[in-house]
């Protein structure tokens, strides 16, 4: 919808006075309705304004959850971190700290939620990303006996709460394909309820009529972990016999899995205008952010590594000034990769300009 500027609504309110009257500039009627044709302007802007938080694609803030909200989609909280974390006590042997204990690791905080025979779950304080750490954690309280805690791996992913790119994209998704009775979109859309699901795949007839196969990752865009599959499994089928107890339709079989990985190997000569250890992290977290782009896209099909791709992402890092002799993974083709692209042996040569 085209809005009338300021100079169109003088110009028609010039128009609407009789000739006799003196219309010309800075005239008495020329100078009344300038400020009424500004307030006007501003309130046309203000309603295209509004006019497009109707629409979902260009909708914003609770604006947007609220049409949401009429399709059954809503907005995702965020959620805290579980990590497994493995205890060892002053004589090197499995330490049991009582549960409900704090730890911290690089200021994060995490409560114990259970141990035993010196493996534990923590569960971060703080919902977000922000708990998605791995390494030594620290006790909260003196422990007696007490020798060494390590966070060794993200059961459950921290995720931050949904920002409004997501949630356009689920609520155009759905609007697309409908989900409706156990087909694709509805598969993917009970899935990414989980608290920790980032991403999701779903192949029917997978092993046969009546199985779905469901590929997840966490919100951290890396494989599921066990945790995580077996909150999927257990929302969609809770047991093997596909009786309906779970959210997936009577009779359907569902597997839950993690997909899997296929490292990418970067090398390349890079010539440098800066500090080349500097230039060196930077051409690196070039060619990881340009993985984590394809990974981010992982739901919509198999990434593909293009050459060209990588090339331009390192070339366009702070400080590159040229790049030569690039390879991924050994040649120079473009990679199509079964799994999740993740980070491989950057390997760069670096030189001064």
């Amino acid at each position: 919808m085209k809005m009338p500027t300021y100079e169109e609504l003088r110009s028609r309110c010039l128009e609407a006075i009789p000739d006799e009257i003196d219309k010309r500039e800075g005239s008495l009627i020329d100078t009344a309705i300038a400020p009424v044709c500004a307030e006007l302007a501003a309130a046309y802007v203000n309603l295209e304004n509004y006019f497009d938080l109707l629409f979902p694609d260009t909708s914003e803030g609770e604006y947007l959850e609220r049409i949401g909200a009429l399709y059954g989609v809503a907005r995702g909280d965020a959620s805290p971190a579980t990590l497994r974390a493995v205890f060892t006590g002053q004589d090197e042997q499995p330490f049991d700290p009582p549960v409900g204990m704090r730890f911290s690791i690089d200021g994060v905080y995490y409560i114990l939620t259970e141990c035993q025979e010196g493996t534990g779950s923590l569960v971060c304080e703080t919902a977000g990303e922000v708990g998605n750490r791995l390494g030594e954690a620290l006790p909260g309280d003196y422990l007696t006996g007490f020798g060494k805690a390590e966070a060794v791996e993200i059961l459950t992913p921290g995720e931050n709460r949904e920002d409004d790119t997501s949630l356009r994209e689920r609520i155009l998704e759905l609007l697309a394909y409908p989900a409706f009775g156990g087909n694709v979109s509805d598969y993917k859309e009970k899935v990414r309820l989980v608290p920790g699901v980032g991403g999701v795949r779903v192949q029917p007839v997978f092993l046969g009529s009546g199985t779905v196969g469901v590929q997840v990752l966490g919100s951290d865009l890396m494989p599921a972990g066990d945790a995580l599959i077996q909150a999927v499994q257990t929302l969609l089928v809770p047991d093997e016999d596909g009786d309906g107890l779970g959210m997936a339709p009577i009779g359907h079989l569902v597997l839950v899995y993690s997909p899997t990985t296929e490292e990418i190997a970067v090398s390349a000569k890079v010539t440098a205008s800066i500090d080349l250890a500097q230039a060196r992290q930077n051409a690196e977290n070039a060619a990881g952010e340009y993985l984590l782009g394809l990974r981010k896209s992982w739901e919509d099909g198999d990434p593909v590594v293009r050459f060209s791709g990588m090339m331009a992402a390192i070339s366009a890092a702070e400080g590159i000034v040229d790049v030569e002799n690039l390879t991924i993974n050994g040649g120079t083709e473009n990679i199509v990769c079964s799994g999740v692209p993740v980070n491989g042996a950057f390997t760069f040569t670096m030189f001064g300009a």
